[in-house]
């Protein structure tokens, strides 16, 4: 009979061929197959990990002082870059936008430079002279004060043309102000009355048109502003809008945004993430992570903001992947550094080991984001492309900081962050029931069996036993080596034959069985792999689908309402302009009538018979309920709701548009051709105010339906050689808008190829990639369905919250954006599952055995993940836009379905209906081994 060894020498032994094993197992050579391996086999066979973490460590101070280098450079282009981006669009090349904005700068000469107006909206607050009076009327002292305001605001106006006109050594720019207070229409008082005041003549706006270059453009709006607000009468409450304001106070809101998440959103998901970590100190790698990542990306995004269109929107979608991917990322690689220090590694093999297996869990990961945000290049508009860009430079920026920075952070660290004292310990939550406690659980060595073991891993014994090691067959390169030899004192180096490999594994115990046993992972994990999985997953798809159906119901809404900041002076100054002279006023499209092709004059008797056919039409409430009568169109066929025949307007134009009129309805018929007929007289246009907001679905509606009803009469040959267009009012952007959801099919159908092709890379397999494919596909029309419900059919308007409350439309833009995130957040997840349950199973664990440790393994870190990723993207629903309110809507939703509900129980329940085909057609090792069995071979 055996003496029983010694309890210190068990543990001195099993210490030094777990530090052996560290130290040489990763390293060995691979013994040569009787086959040429695969292109699959040789690429497993490139070990990046062990080049990299001695650089990392050799080099690490190097390292910390390039990522460093960009703070100071980050904090000087981030602002640049924040204040580079606009949301203006441009009509699509070829579109019938595009064709009629093209005839309107050819035929009125004018230059493509002209910005929007800029809306001053005055309304009289004191009615000291009494309500008789109004701000129209010459006789009264409010008159004046209005007038004396809209004077000097012209001349201020002036001033800042002349100002750039100077500065850019020109005179080409300009700005045009239209007022009732002009001179002209002092001559047409009753047509003035009605364009610029309200019915009861206490509100006035003034129009201001202007063309001048875009780096001008901005400051040019805030300094009309400011004065407004500096010289404003006592008597009048003087509002401005108007898009350009838009895109100012929209940035204003996102930085806001950003602000918030820094002091909120942050601190949340960090605190997660020590939480999960079982570490306080290790919060600090995450936060340095973090901040150079975002400056990293906003230093290579500042010159894209330059030469390409980007949304305000960008910074704060940047804001949270950053936030989210960087926490993740720190997330997946501390917690497999920690686990295996705790398991006696020194800190270069367990660095090494973690970039080996978790950096290729987050490289994978990140790539395949990076893959789905590219998909926006397939969009037609800048403003889309940027949003691709963006993401995928902030998502790249995490990904190399964490496989950089992170390493020689840890370097230069050492024991201080990685292994905190006993006190320390407690102190980051490390008791029994903690995610932290198993990763941060001590060696149970007694202090002598460690003394013997440092006396004797002298220099000459470390050298023995690596050599001895060595010589060992090669390790799997599909092994996880995460959670070394040594779980307590009876842990033993076992070696089983598998073809041509041999393998180094740490041995189960009782107390690893009983708290796997214990976990509500494995309790899960056991219900879902038995033969009630499959009614789970049917009933789950059951009440999944009235959701799923109303995917198809999503909206692509343009209404200036979901995109501007829910409080901010533009915005008050837009309602209340809408409030006052209609929402249609907001938006007024041309309708021009261009002859000169032909070189048809618009004085001619043809020119009227073609407005009469088309106005006509457009104007009938029964077709056009949002143009219902002629009081909708305004010019030389239909003025203030009247009919103009052609020889009424001969008489007009004969009469004369000045004094030497007497008629004031003929100057003012005279004065409308003069402004809106072309310099060459060959085209004219109809002012054209609907009822509606001009960008609600009703106004894009009639948009759509009137350029029917024009190209059906062009086929007729009713427009006798008149090209008939609609000009201005949401036409650019519904277009735009239009031209990009085109796009859209073909950015999903590549996508998911995508998807596809690197899920079947990264496992070589067939099957893993369609269930990949399947359950995110669940996920898009789950989210999509729920975010109809909510914003369109009032589901929550019952929380009488803002951000989530019954807005009749969603928004254009959430629904593209949140397709590529959702996509790459729920293959993130699948990806760090199957990769756990695939290496168990290729230490010849059996199918449900894989899937119940990979669970146990990585269940509470997807858990924390997501957490994580729904607290950063969360956020965005307490942001100032509803835009965002409904993109960070689609984000926590999506992370909530896919954390709780599909990657615990939908993807485990479909492992076990696969079977042994869940990785097919790779080959994989026979089932050897049960987790549940003290001597089997465990990771």
């Amino acid at each position: 009979m055996s003496p029983k060894p010694n309890e210190d020498d068990t543990a001195s032994e099993t210490l030094m061929q777990t530090q052996s094993y560290y130290n040489a197992a990763d390293g060995l050579a691979a013994n040569e197959a009787a086959t040429e391996p695969s292109f699959y086999e040789r690429m497993q066979e490139v070990q990046v990990a062990k080049v990299w973490a001695p650089i990392c460590n050799k080099y690490k101070w190097a390292v910390l002082g390039i990522w460093f280098v960009f703070w100071p450079l980050g904090a000087v282009c981030m602002p640049k870059f924040i204040d580079n981006t606009d949301s203006t669009f441009e009509a699509p090349s070829g579109s019938p936008a595009d064709i009629a904005e093209d005839t309107y700068h050819e035929q009125y000469n004018i230059t493509e430079d002209t910005q929007p107006e800029i809306l001053i909206l005055m309304e009289r607050t004191d009615f000291s002279e009494g309500e008789d009076v109004n701000l129209v009327d010459p006789g009264s002292e409010i008159f004046n004060i209005s007038r004396a305001f809209t004077d000097d605001l012209v001349a201020y106006v002036q001033t800042l043309i002349d100002e750039i006109n100077e500065d850019e050594k020109t005179d080409e720019y300009f700005a045009n102000v239209g007022s009732y207070y002009n001179d002209l229409y002092s001559l047409i008082p009753h047509y003035g009355a009605l364009t610029y005041a309200t019915e009861d003549k206490q509100t006035l706006y003034v129009g201001i048109a202007n063309g001048m270059p875009d780096g001008d453009r901005e400051d040019f709006n805030e300094d009309i502003r400011d004065w407004c607000e500096d010289n404003a009468p006592d008597q009048i409450k003087v509002q401005a809008t108007g898009t350009t304001l838009f895109t100012i106070d929209t940035r204003s809101g996102t930085v806001s945004d950003m602000e918030m998440m820094d002091t909120i959103v942050l601190p949340l998901s960090l605190a997660t993430l020590g939480y999960i970590v079982g570490n306080v100190a290790l919060i600090l790698v995450p936060i340095i992570t973090i901040i150079t990542s975002i400056l990293v990306s906003g230093t290579f995004m500042y010159p894209v903001a330059l030469t390409m269109q980007v949304t305000q929107f960008t910074p704060s979608i940047m804001m949270s992947l950053t936030i989210a991917m960087s926490i993740d990322y720190s997330l997946f690689l501390l917690t497999r550094l920690t686990e295996n220090l705790a398991f006696g590694a020194d800190l270069e093999p367990a660095v090494e080991n973690m970039l080996e297996h978790a950096g290729h869990t987050i490289v994978a990961s990140g790539s395949t984001l990076i893959c789905c945000f590219l998909g926006f290049l397939f969009f037609p508009l800048d403003l889309l492309k940027t949003v691709g860009i963006g993401a995928s430079v902030a998502i790249a920026s995490c990904l190399v900081v964490n496989l950089s920075l992170l390493p020689a952070l840890m370097f230069v660290t050492g024991d201080r962050f990685l292994k905190p004292s006993e006190r320390m310990a407690k102190l980051c939550c490390n008791e029994p029931g903690n995610p932290g406690r198993y990763r941060m659980r001590v060696t149970p060595v007694s202090e002598e069996a460690a003394a013997v073991v440092e006396s004797e891993t002298s220099a000459e014994n470390a050298k023995a036993v690596i050599s001895e090691t060595a010589t060992e067959p090669a390790l799997s390169e599909t092994q996880d080596l995460a959670e070394p030899l040594l779980a307590n004192a009876n842990a033993e180096l076992v070696k089983e034959e598998e073809g041509d490999l041999l393998r180094a594994v740490e041995a189960d115990t009782e107390e690893d069985i009983e708290d796997m046993r214990q976990s509500v992972w494995y309790k899960s994990g056991s219900y879902l792999l038995s033969p009630k999985g499959p009614y789970v997953l049917l009933g789950l798809l059951i009440v999944m689908a009235p959701f799923c159906y109303y995917w198809v119901e999503t909206g692509n809404s343009l209404s200036f309402d979901l995109f501007l900041p829910k409080s901010c002076d533009s915005r008050d100054a837009y309602d209340d302009f809408g409030a006052d002279f209609g929402l249609g006023t907001l938006s007024t499209y041309k309708l021009i009538f261009d002859g000169g092709d032909e070189n048809i004059q618009v004085e001619s008797e043809t020119c009227f018979e073609v407005m009469d056919t088309v106005i006509q039409r457009l104007s009938d409430p029964d077709e056009f309920p949002a143009s219902p009568s002629l009081m909708n169109f305004n010019g030389i066929y239909s003025l203030n709701g009247t009919q103009i025949s052609y020889e009424e307007y001969m008489d007009a134009v004969a009469c004369g548009t000045y004094t030497s009129c007497d008629n004031e309805k003929q100057r003012t018929i005279a004065t409308v051709g003069q402004r809106q007929n072309s310099p060459y007289n060959t085209s004219t246009y109809s002012s054209v105010i609907l009822d509606v907001d001009a960008y609600s679905a009703d106004g894009t509606e009639w948009l759509s339906d009137a350029r029917d009803l024009i190209d059906e009469l062009e086929k007729e040959g009713k427009l006798q050689g008149y090209s008939v267009v609609l000009q201005a009012g949401a036409s650019v952007m519904y277009d735009a808008v239009d031209d990009v959801y085109d796009s859209f099919p073909l950015m999903i159908g590549i996508t998911l190829a995508v998807v596809f092709l690197l899920v079947a890379f990264f496992f070589n397999s067939f099957m893993a990639p369609l269930r990949s494919v399947f359950t995110i596909g669940v996920t898009l029309m789950f989210c999509y369905g729920l975010a109809v419900l909510v914003y369109q059919y009032a589901w929550l308007d019952w929380l009488a919250w803002d951000s989530v409350e019954d807005s009749g439309e969603i928004a254009w833009m959430p629904p593209l954006m949140a397709f590529s995130i959702i996509v790459g957040l729920g293959l993130d997840y699948d990806i760090f599952l199957a990769s756990r349950v695939l290496e168990f199973r290729m230490m010849g664990y059996d199918e449900n055995s894989a899937v119940l440790k990979g669970l146990y393994k990585t269940g509470g870190i997807i858990t924390a993940a997501g957490t994580i990723m729904a607290i950063a993207f969360g956020g965005l629903i307490f942001a100032s836009e509803l835009l965002l309110n409904q993109f960070g809507f689609y984000i926590f939703v999506a992370v909530i379905m896919d954390t709780f509900v599909v990657r615990t129980i939908m993807v485990p329940i479909l492992m076990g209906l696969s079977g042994k085909y869940t990785w097919w057609p790779a080959k994989l090792p026979a089932e050897t081994r049960s987790w549940d069995t003290p001597d089997s071979l465990v990771q």
